[in-house]
């Protein structure tokens, strides 16, 4: 490769360790203040914390560096020639590359995905069985695989049929792509990994429908999912469009949770659907796949140039050029994640307060997020970095101190 390719890795790599070394200052400078400031938090909270910071960070690194070994050592390339075979077609050696990058993928991701396993255990926030956990790494590796798989196959076809506008067409078929997954997932994929049934509960049912009722969404499909199998905390969520909507609360919800409380988080989440944080979330992601399909394509183009052949391959359009799409990818989508996360977080405090306008029950909602906080054991707030980086919500401190001093709108006669 050339220098101007060395220097810009060795930069982003430079860069890297650095905003991890004053990720974790600010976040163990913060919680020094917090303890000060919170002496009811529990020190079990800060250690927790500290512990899964290390994994973050070695995630973090692994990232970038996988799909940069890949290419480096020409290995990806070595991979496609094999898969190339004797003139195999796109689709074959797409589908034999993709299983031998899943493979080394899965076999580099190991340690830090046990290293959470454990780490979880430590601390009481799951009591996942290790047969389960295996369970859920074939599932998704297989379910991983076949997405890459038809991913791949699609994207090199793109590419070949037209070396300089894939990009846009890929992109224009961004928000249909999105909305289908969107439609499919509830019903065909998520049943993949947990049982959902209809709720039981009779009386809060009810006390659900009449929400949505009051709400104007109309009918939805209310689900309990099993999630106590794999963790202690807590959550609830409404996805799907059309036919396909639902409110999915965790069994451990229904069982940590009381009554108001259980209303509470579910109006929250039934906020996001009224607020059309769904589709906006559909077009928003749509318009910006445009633009990130675009740097990729520009981006990528220009760290192959100035590879001087030394990955192997000279043309973007080469199966083994995927590590250096996702390198791209995962570049791109590291410095995006400040603006996507200011977009959550601004989404976040709409459903808050449609919840709490719903609702009329300040305490519940103060109260749910207190037993929120606990059951993960999160701190009150990140340092503002950690924040702006990575906070796809407002920090607890700020939506208890929000639900305490938002007015409530009163109903009209």
């Amino acid at each position: 490769m050339n220098s101007k390719l060395l220097v810009f890795l060795i930069i982003f790599f430079v860069f890297l360790i650095l905003f991890i070394g004053l990720i974790l200052v600010s976040e163990y400078r913060n919680m020094d203040r917090l303890k000060i400031e919170n002496p009811t938090v529990s020190e079990k909270n800060y250690s927790f914390r500290k512990a899964a910071l290390k994994i973050w960070a070695v995630n973090l690194v692994l990232k970038f560096l996988f799909p940069l070994f890949l290419l480096t050592t020409g290995l990806s390339n070595k991979i496609v020639l094999f898969a190339e075979g004797k003139g195999r077609g796109l689709i074959l050696t797409a589908l034999i590359y993709v299983i031998f990058f899943s493979v080394i993928d899965l076999i580099i991701s190991l340690p830090t995905s046990y290293g959470s396993f454990l780490l979880r255990h430590r601390y009481g926030l799951s009591n996942q069985s290790i047969y389960r956990w295996i369970e859920l790494i074939l599932k998704n590796f297989a379910l991983n695989t076949i997405g890459l798989i038809l991913a791949a196959c699609f994207l090199y076809y793109l590419m070949r049929l037209s070396p300089t506008r894939w990009w846009l067409y890929l992109g224009l078929l961004a928000i249909p792509i999105i909305t289908f997954i969107m439609f499919i997932s509830p019903t065909y994929i998520d049943p993949i990994f947990n049982k959902y049934t209809a709720i039981e509960d009779e009386s809060l049912r009810e006390d659900i429908k009449d929400l949505l009722d009051k709400a104007g969404v109309g009918d939805a499909n209310i689900f309990v999912v099993d999630k106590s199998k794999d963790t202690n905390t807590l959550n609830a969520y409404m996805t799907g469009v059309f036919s396909s909507k639902r409110i999915v609360l965790w069994d451990t919800t229904i069982n940590k949770l009381e009554r108001d409380e259980i209303i509470s988080i579910t109006a929250h989440e039934i906020g996001h659907y009224v607020l059309g944080h769904i589709w906006k979330g559909i077009i928003l992601g749509g318009a910006f796949a445009v633009l990130l399909i675009y740097l990729i394509y520009k981006t990528s183009t220009w760290i192959l140039i100035n590879s001087n052949g030394s990955f192997g391959f000279n043309k973007l359009y080469s199966v083994a050029s995927l590590p250096l799409l996702i390198f791209v990818l995962n570049f791109y989508m590291f410095f995006a994640n400040p603006i996507v996360n200011l977009a959550s977080r601004h989404m976040e405090r709409e459903a808050d307060a449609f919840e709490i306008n719903l609702t009329k029950d300040r305490e519940a909602a103060i109260s749910t997020m207190i037993k929120l906080s606990e059951e993960s054991l999160s701190i009150p707030r990140p340092s503002k970095i950690y924040k702006i980086w990575y906070y796809t919500h407002p920090p607890v401190e700020e939506r208890i101190e929000f639900f305490k001093n938002t007015s409530i709108q009163e109903d009209n006669p």
